[in-house]
């Protein structure tokens, strides 16, 4: 039940989610019950009323994608739930 809370929620962020591009700073994936998704916690950052801040950051992936340290990604994010993000791609730059 939580786990498709979580993807609700992702999705939701496609619709309403503020998007960004951030480097990735550090990556720690984390169990999941999904079969096809990974959790992961990563460690990024964001410009937040102008000023910069580092947070730690949980989105769910396809299992077999994978992310590294300094990867430039497009995420989209809530302002007021930073907890979840949705990682909407890899940055070529």
């Amino acid at each position: 039940m939580r786990a498709e809370h979580k993807l609700k929620r992702q999705q939701r962020l496609v619709r309403k989610g503020i998007g960004f591009k951030t480097e990735v700073l550090e990556v720690k994936e984390e169990s999941h019950p999904l079969k096809d998704y990974v959790q992961l916690c990563i460690v990024t950052r964001l410009r937040i009323n102008g000023k910069i801040v580092y947070r730690k950051v949980r989105t769910l992936i396809q299992d077999g994608s994978i992310l590294h340290s300094g990867d430039k990604v497009h995420i989209r994010y809530n302002p007021y739930h930073l907890n979840i993000v949705l990682l909407s791609g890899l940055s070529r730059n």
